[in-house]
């Protein structure tokens, strides 16, 4: 492998299991459905138009853009709100036995300009598609290595699914402490070639000191304190499952129960920095009280395919939770069960932030959860989700945030 020094075996080993190569995506067309649910279906492939939507990219701020201009579709008046962050400015290239591969790096972790034909290579593989336990254990082995650079090769996990070989975004916030070690994650399908070619990685990256903003519409009628609908805009590839199915729940929310009161509706930026934009905002304040804050996080109406079958399904790994008890038959346990979410013992995503910031007093509702395709180039609307899905989606979070208004 050139000046790569682990085996074929070794990488088996530190991946968990020998049977890592699991099938390709699969590419469906867009499914027929109800009305409502082709709308929400068309909202999350306009989203879905660009590759990626990370934030303060070119792609991030049209992004900013689309959300703001679907907000005044609806007759909201919108205003931003920006914060300071640093943008991680990158460049990489990783080949395999000569041929380029598709890479994103580990952001933050290293800058400078360095290229090697002798990385520190490791698969990693990421529970579902977000724990970094194992990655933090190879960063710490690939600093004991002396060699200059690190590539992992990313695999997800999903229960007793086997792993699944994907180019996996990894979440990062910027002010935490980092190894200095420029890092570089490559999909596992790359793993044969890695274990058995010469392997190089280049990397230019900086800091650039840079604004960022969230997205703040009004809308609705009557007086008092606003419903306040949250969802992030950002994330790591065209997310479509991921935050498509959200945003387009999140507008048609704030569209339903604007006829019936005042709403705020908070779109942020700096979520694949680990809620960097809601912290900000939050942390200054909002200045003004909300009646109560439905979060809605990622994978709301996200599918997949259950071994066994060929249609698409909701993503059991979908989480709901708020600050109201959940009783058995409750409509709050209702809502959640139609809409095949998972009650939760606690916040999850930038619902956590919430969390920390409101009276007890305040309704707090929180969707989020993870599935296969979360986090990678694959997350497409054909994939993702359906106007089926969308539609039974959408009844349950507006039949759960009605419980928890009373």
């Amino acid at each position: 492998m050139g000046g790569v020094t682990v085996s074929r075996r070794t990488l088996l080993a530190a991946a968990g299991t020998g049977g890592l190569m699991v099938g390709g995506s699969r590419t469906l067309r867009a499914q027929t459905g109800p009305t409502m649910g082709a709308a929400l279906y068309q909202r999350v492939a306009g989203y879905s138009q660009w590759p990626h939507h990370r934030t303060g990219t070119p792609e991030g701020k049209d992004t900013v853009d689309w959300f703001e201009a679907q907000l005044r579709e609806l007759g909201a008046a919108t205003s931003r709100w920006s914060y300071a962050y640093d943008r991680y400015d990158w460049r990489v290239s990783v080949t395999a036995d000569g041929r380029p591969v598709d890479a994103l790096p580990l952001y933050y972790e290293g800058v400078g300009e360095l290229a090697t034909d002798a990385p520190f290579v490791r698969p990693v593989t990421l529970a579902n598609n977000f724990d970094t336990s194992d990655l933090e254990q190879a960063l710490a082995e690939a600093k004991d290595s002396d060699l200059r650079l690190a590539v992992f090769l990313t695999f997800g996990r999903f229960g007793n699914l086997p792993p699944r070989p994907a180019l996996i975004g990894v979440n990062v916030d910027p002010d935490k402490p980092k190894s200095g070690l420029p890092t570089v994650l490559v999909s596992g399908v790359h793993l044969d070639a890695m274990a058995s070619g010469a392997v190089t990685a280049a990397v230019s990256a900086q800091r650039v000191a840079d604004r960022a903003a969230n997205v703040f519409g009004r809308l609705g009628t009557g007086d008092g304190a606003p419903l306040v609908i949250t969802t992030p805009l950002t994330g790591w590839f065209t997310c479509a499952g991921e935050r498509g199915t959200g945003i387009a729940v999140a507008l048609e929310l704030a569209r339903s129960f604007a006829a019936e009161m005042p709403v705020a509706v908070i779109a942020t930026t700096g979520h694949e920095l680990e809620n960097y934009g809601i912290r900000q905002q939050l942390k200054a304040g909002l200045g003004f009280a909300p009646r109560a804050v439905i979060h809605i996080g990622a994978s709301l109406a996200a599918g997949w395919f259950a071994p066994g079958s060929g249609a698409l399904q909701l993503f059991p790994g979908r989480l709901a939770a708020a600050n109201r008890p959940i009783d058995g038959d409750s409509p709050l346990a209702t809502a959640f069960k139609a809409g095949a979410f998972q009650p939760a013992p606690r916040f999850f995503g930038e619902a956590k932030e919430w969390a920390a910031h409101l009276p007890e007093t305040t309704p707090l509702l929180s969707f989020a959860g993870s599935f296969p395709l979360f986090h990678t180039p694959q997350d497409t609307p054909e994939a993702a989700t359906s106007p089926a899905l969308l539609q039974t989606v959408f009844s349950a979070v507006r039949d759960a945030a009605k419980a928890v208004l009373g």
